[in-house]
């Protein structure tokens, strides 16, 4: 019930918010270090801007590259999390942020001969990074996170696309 209001919230807001040139989407390609795994991903974000210096941010990651760990695997699932975002705008072409949140990550790992099994990771995600548009509309972003769960923790790098609406 919960996500089904959200989605229409998003449905309906999507548009106002579009016009006033509130919202960032952004893909990169994300290196997740953590617990001696070293695994990929290829991350999507929306940002949407309250003001000037204030927003809100979805993450989803899909995990694309694998970890040779011991004798087996370690890849991520999936991975979601929600920020509050402060921004501060160098330039018309730059801007650096911080961001706030929380984040569940699903993994799973194999071993050959012994089998598989998964575990979630949730808690606290924060991060900072910026910004650099090369047109009005369309930039680069770069960005470092810290995502630290109950027992584990992981270092988070991006880099990708970002495009303003």
């Amino acid at each position: 019930m919960k996500l089904a209001l959200a989605s229409l919230l998003a449905i309906v807001a999507a548009p106002i918010a579009v016009a006033q040139g509130n919202v960032e989407l952004s893909g990169a390609y994300s290196n997740i270090d953590g617990d001696g795994a070293d695994v990929g991903a290829l991350t999507a974000r929306g940002t949407y801007f309250f003001n000037r210096y204030i927003g809100a941010e979805g993450e989803v990651s899909i995990g694309i590259d694998e970890a040779d760990v011991g004798g087996g695997t370690v890849e991520l699932d999936n991975s979601l999390g929600a920020f509050g975002v402060l921004r501060a705008p160098v330039s018309d072409r730059v801007e650096l942020f911080g961001r706030l949140g929380y984040a569940t990550s699903e993994f799973n790992a194999s071993v050959p001969g012994l089998g598989s099994g998964s575990a979630d990771v949730d808690g606290v995600a924060y991060g900072v990074g910026g910004k650099f548009f090369l047109t009005d509309k369309f930039g680069i972003r770069a960005d470092a996170s810290r995502y630290e769960g109950d027992d584990s923790e992981a270092d988070v790098f991006s880099i990708g696309g970002v495009f303003r609406f």
